[in-house]
C-alpha cells in the first residue's frame, strides 16, 4: 500500500494557467506573481521549440478566482528567444500593469536586450492591443549580455527594473534603470562594482531593497549575498548588509551551482530584512538582518523534510514572520535527454521568530511531478502576501501525463495569521500498513463520497483502512489522503 496527503491546509486547489499542449519534453520555466486589490497578474515561460514560445501571463480581476485567456509575447524572429518573465502593478492604481523580460537574439544566445511593456487600461489588458512594448534603456543592438530583469511599482506611475549586462565592466554587473513615466523613459541609477548575476526586489515603508550575488570570489568557492538599500525613492543605493558561504566544488547539488539557482530572493518587513539562498549541500537557507551592523545571521529554512535537495527558495513576509516556498526532490528519474529529470514537490514554510525557528514543512503542490534539473530555466517561481493571503506561482515539467504547465494557489481556507500562531492540530502518517493519527481536537473521517466512517475524540489513533481516497474532519482542520 501507498499512502499519499494530497493537500496540506490552508491552500486551495491549485489550478491550471498554462492552457496549451507541449512537446513531450516542453518546459514551463520561471513564473511570477504580482496582486494590488483585486488584480492579480501572473508570469511564465513556455519553451518547447513551438511558434508559442515565450512570455505569457494570466490576469485576474476578482482577487484571483476566475483568470482570463493567457497573452503571450514573443519576438519575430527566428534567431530570437523570449525568456524570464516579471510582473508589477502600481500600488496606488491597479489599472497599470508592467511585464517585461530579456529577448536572446544571436546565434550564441550571449547577446540581448531587456524590454518593458505596460498597460494602462485594467481589466481591458486581456486585450493585447492595450499593450505598449519597448527597450529598457537605450537600445544597444545586441551588443551586449542582458538577463533576469526584475521589476518593483512604488506608485506615481514609477517603476525601477534591474538586470544583469556585462556593458560596463566586462563582467556581470546588475544595473538599476528607474522611470517615472510608466516606462516611456529611462534613468540609468547605477551598477554593482562586482560581478552579480541576479537581483531582487524588497520594499518596506520609504525603504527600497535589492538584493544580489557575489561572485569576486567565486574561483575560491566563496559566494557573497547581500543587499542594498535606498532611502529616497530609488534615487541612490547603497550597501548594507551581506554573508558569504562556501558554496564548493560539492557533487551533492551538481546541477544548481549557476547564480540563479543559488539565488537570493529577498524580502522585508518592519525594518527586518532576509534573504534566501541554496547552500552547497543543496538545502534551503536565509540571511537575516534586523537592523544594525553590516552582516546577515544565517539560518535552514527546512532542517528535516521538505525533500532532498532544495532549490529556488522564494519569500515573503509579514510583521514577524517570513514565509518560504521551494521545490523539493524526492526521487531521482531520467528522461528526455540532455536534462536530467526528476521528481519534485513544491514546499512551504513559516517562521514566527524572524528565520529563526521553522514549521515543519507542509505541501503546496497537491501531487508530485516532474522537474528538470538543467541549470537552463527554474530559476524563480512566485510567492506574494496580500493581506494576510499567499498567493503562489509555481512550473512543472511532466505532472500526470500532462508536459509542462504552470499551476497558481492560494490561502483560502484560513488566515496565515491564525495558521502561524497555532500548533499543528492533526499529523497524519502512514507506518505498519495503517493510517497513523494524531491530533489534539475531535475529528473524523469520511469516505470521498461523504459517508461517515468513524469519529474519533483527540489522541493517538492507528487506524486500519481499505485502499480509497479519505478526508479528515475536525472543527479547525480539513485534509485528504489516498490509500493505494
Amino acid at each position: 500500500m501507498i499512502f499519499f496527503i494530497l493537500s496540506d491546509v490552508p491552500f486551495s486547489s491549485e489550478v491550471k494557467l498554462s492552457n496549451y499542449t507541449m512537446s513531450s519534453c516542453g518546459q514551463n520555466t520561471e513564473t511570477d506573481i504580482k496582486k494590488v486589490g483585486n488584480t492579480v497578474v501572473a508570469a511564465w515561460i513556455r519553451g518547447d521549440g513551438s511558434q508559442y514560445d515565450g512570455n505569457w501571463i494570466a490576469m485576474s480581476f476578482d482577487g484571483g478566482v476566475t483568470w482570463s485567456g493567457a497573452l503571450y509575447f514573443s519576438y519575430n524572429d527566428p534567431n530570437c528567444w523570449i525568456g524570464d518573465p516579471a510582473i508589477a502593478i502600481q500600488p496606488d492604481n491597479p489599472n497599470i500593469i508592467y511585464f517585461s523580460g530579456m529577448i536572446y537574439c544571436n546565434s550564441a544566445n550571449t547577446k540581448g536586450e531587456v524590454y518593458f511593456c505596460r498597460c494602462t487600461a485594467g481589466s481591458n489588458c486581456t486585450n493585447s492591443s492595450n499593450w505598449s512594448c519597448g527597450v529598457v534603456g537605450p537600445n544597444d543592438n545586441w551588443a551586449y549580455f542582458k538577463d533576469k530583469p526584475w521589476l518593483l511599482a512604488i506608485g506615481n506611475n514609477t517603476v525601477l527594473v534591474n538586470f544583469t549586462t556585462d556593458k560596463f565592466t566586462g563582467n556581470y554587473n546588475l544595473v538599476i534603470y528607474k522611470s517615472s513615466d510608466n516606462g516611456q523613459t529611462w534613468q540609468q541609477i547605477g551598477y554593482t562594482n562586482w560581478p552579480s548575476t541576479v537581483g531582487y526586489w524588497a520594499k518596506d515603508g520609504n525603504n527600497i531593497y535589492m538584493s544580489y550575488n557575489d561572485f569576486s570570489q567565486a574561483n575560491n568557492g566563496i559566494i557573497y549575498i547581500g543587499f542594498l538599500r535606498s532611502q529616497d525613492n530609488g534615487n541612490t543605493f547603497s550597501d548594507i548588509a551581506w554573508t558569504g558561504f562556501n558554496f564548493g566544488s560539492t557533487t551533492y547539488c551538481p546541477n544548481y551551482q549557476r547564480a540563479a539557482k543559488i539565488h537570493d530572493n529577498i524580502t522585508a518587513s518592519s525594518g527586518n530584512v532576509a534573504i534566501s539562498f541554496v547552500d552547497g549541500n543543496c538545502k534551503a537557507r536565509v540571511g537575516v538582518w534586523t537592523g544594525s551592523g553590516n552582516s546577515l545571521t544565517v539560518y535552514q529554512i527546512a532542517p528535516s523534510g521538505g525533500g532532498s535537495q532544495q532549490v529556488l527558495p522564494m519569500l515573503a513576509s509579514s510583521g514577524s514572520k517570513i514565509f518560504a516556498q521551494w521545490q523539493g526532490r524526492i526521487s531521482s528519474f531520467s528522461s528526455c535527454y540532455p536534462f536530467t529529470i526528476g521528481t519534485w514537490a513544491t514546499y512551504w514554510s513559516y517562521s514566527n521568530d524572524w528565520g529563526q525557528t521553522w514549521s515543519s514543512p507542509s505541501r503546496v503542490s497537491s501531487v508530485d511531478f516532474y522537474f528538470s534539473e538543467d541549470p537552463l530555466g527554474h530559476d524563480y517561481n512566485g510567492w506574494i502576501i496580500d493581506n494576510g493571503k499567499i498567493y503562489t506561482t509555481w512550473a512543472n515539467d511532466y505532472r500526470d501525463n500532462q508536459t509542462g504547465d504552470t499551476y497558481y494557489s492560494f490561502t483560502s481556507t484560513v488566515n496565515l495569521e491564525e495558521i502561524s500562531n497555532s500548533k499543528p492540530k492533526i499529523i497524519i502518517k502512514y507506518q505498519n500498513n495503517k493510517v497513523v493519527i494524531h491530533s489534539s481536537e475531535n475529528f473524523s473521517i469520511y469516505k470521498l463520497d461523504g459517508t461517515l466512517i468513524n469519529s474519533y475524540n483527540k489522541g493517538n489513533y492507528e487506524i486500519s483502512l481499505k485502499p480509497g481516497v479519505y478526508f479528515v474532519k475536525s472543527n479547525n482542520f480539513t485534509d485528504k489522503f489516498i490509500i493505494k
